[in-house]
């Protein structure tokens, strides 16, 4: 058996660029690894099956699931394997976490089925479920472009501390709503997002003033709940608090854990149940070492990409995420 963390992000700055002809977004976005973790172990097995703290997400449409068929029919190989999965990241809130339980599923399968896949195909096979898995097989601060599977790694960030609040909000197919709404005057440069990169790269203090989130005006506007967060965010004592993703989760960043802490017991205080992070330099981490019950195969051809829909459909396979 083995036993992996797969961390949540949380997006320093998201731009969307424009529509593109295959249906997609193409955006421009800081992604940063936090300490949030779901916990997911592998053990041999005839057959793949998936068992879950939250009953509900054992299903066959979990990334998870489907990141372990895709591994099984790009490589030909037939092993199964007991997936269990301890949901300790909020859920459609944002942060990341299906996405990142299927990078972690395809690092930890591809080790306990001894594929010894490469980076470029571990890669091509992230993309193809969703725009964000690719991100959390490097981890770390990226500057993420495209449909957000173009990654540049930056330097590592000096850690910062997060207080993270998902509102007791339900909204079916969120990110596919959430882009619906978007319309050209939430369309942007990307020159704020590379402001920032450039001032990573260059080893300066991050300002928390120039986080910027493109769908925040489209939250605040179609979910009052979101924005009655917000403001009792601010009313405990953040200064700017700003979008997870396509919501609904909202953060505050600190350079400093005391007002971190302040702000997040001031919330708990108010059952509003926060969470407290920091910012991680970390891929998909094995806390248990895979069984090498088999010898290593020759190393698996890079699989190829996903073709490219009609203009006005939408690829299926992949979920436009961030």
């Amino acid at each position: 058996m083995s036993t992996w963390r797969a961390y949540a992000k949380i997006n320093l700055s998201l731009e969307i660029i424009g529509r593109r002809r295959d249906g997609y977004h193409d955006v421009l976005t800081l992604l940063q690894t936090v300490d949030l973790s779901d916990v997911l172990t592998f053990e041999p097995a005839d057959e793949l099956s998936l068992t879950c703290n939250v009953p509900s997400l054992a299903n066959d449409d979990n990334l998870v699931l489907r990141a372990a068929r895709l591994l099984q029919r790009t490589t030909g190989r037939t092993d199964g394997a007991a997936i269990h999965l301890e949901k300790n990241i909020p859920i459609a809130a944002g942060l990341g976490g299906g996405s990142s339980d299927a990078a972690t599923a395809l690092v930890a399968l591809s080790a306990m089925w001894g594929l010894q896949m490469t980076e470029a195909n571990l890669q091509n096979l992230a993309a193809v479920i969703g725009s964000d898995v690719p991100f959390f097989l490097v981890g770390g601060t990226v500057l993420a472009s495209e449909r957000g599977q173009s990654l540049e790694p930056l330097p590592d960030l000096p850690v910062h501390w997060v207080v993270i609040v998902r509102p007791d909000l339900d909204i079916p197919g969120k990110t596919r709503l959430m882009y619906s709404n978007i319309t050209p005057r939430e369309y942007t440069s990307g020159t704020v997002t590379r402001h920032m990169a450039r001032m990573i790269q260059d080893n300066r203090c991050l300002e928390p003033g120039l986080i910027f989130n493109a769908f925040e005006w489209v939250a605040y506007q179609r979910f009052e709940r979101i924005d009655a967060v917000r403001q009792r965010f601010v009313d405990a004592g953040a200064d700017r608090v700003r979008l997870c993703g396509a919501g609904p989760s909202l953060y505050a960043i600190y350079e400093d854990e005391s007002p971190a802490r302040a702000v997040y017991e001031q919330l708990d205080s108010e059952g509003l149940a926060p969470y407290i992070a920091r910012t991680l330099t970390v891929r998909p981490q094995a806390l248990t070492p895979c069984p090498e019950d088999e010898p290593a195969e020759e190393e698996s051809p890079a699989p190829a990409g996903p073709e490219e829909p009609p203009a006005d459909e939408p690829a299926p396979a992949a979920e436009e995420t961030l």
